[in-house]
């Protein structure tokens, strides 16, 4: 039978078609600036991240990134903040492990889980370090055990604030240690580590790039991580000394509820763009963080084990903060 010239015309209309290959769809991006939402003053490790990768992210995603510090309520003000924004990329909180891990743990009263969040992209570790006064006459680890552990009354260790990584942190040294430790908390890690070199309080915990800078006068005696980390390679990690403290600190970007994940995807490429340029990844070395580069899917499984641990270490040391 000879095909009709219906037949041909359609035939004729479809084999384009269905020759044409499945156009791939371009990836999203913002068309207007995004905020950046930062839970603490400027200043601060989280203020200073979103400043070094600001620019860079803006470059790869054509649209300038704005950093706004939203401090208050350890995370309640910034987080929301982004919980009543568009869920369309154009708002995202550069949250930590203090203000969406230990926090929540700590006060099961405040309005917010780290879940309660469309995970962007986990983007760092903040490395801590175990910090000794210059005047406890201890010049490594085991010195400073040895001492502590015939104190009367209890040697002292002073956090960046009650609830935080920094607290918790002590506290895990104490329990590894087997030592008894009174918690004197500060305003902030800078507080902190200058309480310790003016001998006011025995030893401190904060990020490693808070007390490099104090080497002259104070003593690094342990880094609370799983290796030795490159800005001080010198410094021993507990574990090498049998107790394995692993306190490092994440720090990641976080988008309102129902925000798509093809835009959460789209974020996470330009963010991981950055942090493959050699340059920048110096640039976090040297200012005391460690890549983490994880995508939503990882990275929200991340958040689940974070919260795990670190809700472990604040049930055992009994740190609780219930507004």
């Amino acid at each position: 039978m000879l095909p009709t010239r219906r037949g041909l015309l359609l035939g004729a209309l479809a084999t384009p078609m269905l020759a044409m290959p499945a156009l791939a769809q371009a990836p999203w991006r913002p068309n207007r600036p995004v905020r950046v939402v930062v839970p603490f003053p400027p200043g601060g490790a989280t203020d200073m991240l979103a400043r070094l990768i600001s620019q860079r992210l803006g470059d790869r995603l054509g649209q300038p990134l704005v950093v706004e510090d939203r401090p208050g309520g350890v995370g309640v003000v910034a987080s929301q903040n982004i919980l009543a924004s568009p869920a369309d990329g154009h708002a995202l909180i550069l949250a930590t492990c203090d203000t969406h891990t230990v926090m929540p743990a700590a006060n099961p009263k405040l309005p917010f889980r780290a879940e309660d969040f469309v995970p962007v992209t986990g983007i760092a570790n903040v490395v801590m370090a175990l910090i000794a006064r210059p005047g406890l006459g201890t010049a490594n680890l085991q010195q400073f055990l040895e001492k502590a552990r015939g104190a009367q009354p209890a040697l002292t260790y002073g956090s960046y604030g009650v609830a935080t990584v920094s607290h918790a942190a002590g506290e895990m040294v104490k329990q590894a240690a087997r030592l008894d430790l009174t918690h004197i908390p500060y305003g902030g890690a800078g507080p902190a580590m200058l309480a310790a070199t003016a001998d006011q309080v025995d030893v401190t915990v904060v990020p490693v790039a808070v007390g490099q800078p104090q080497r002259g006068r104070s003593n690094m005696l342990a880094v609370l991580s799983a290796e030795r980390f490159p800005l001080v390679p010198e410094v021993p990690t507990m574990a090498e000394a049998g107790m394995p403290v692993i306190a490092d600190a994440w720090i990641g970007l976080l988008a309102a509820p129902g925000t798509p994940r093809p835009v959460a995807e789209a974020l996470h490429a330009a963010v991981a763009e950055v942090l493959s340029t050699a340059d920048f990844a110096e640039t976090l070395k040297t200012n005391g963080f460690s890549q983490l580069g994880y995508g939503p899917a990882r990275y929200a499984e991340y958040l689940k084990a974070e919260a795990a641990r670190w809700g472990k270490v604040v049930r055992e040391a009994h740190i609780t903060l219930e507004g």
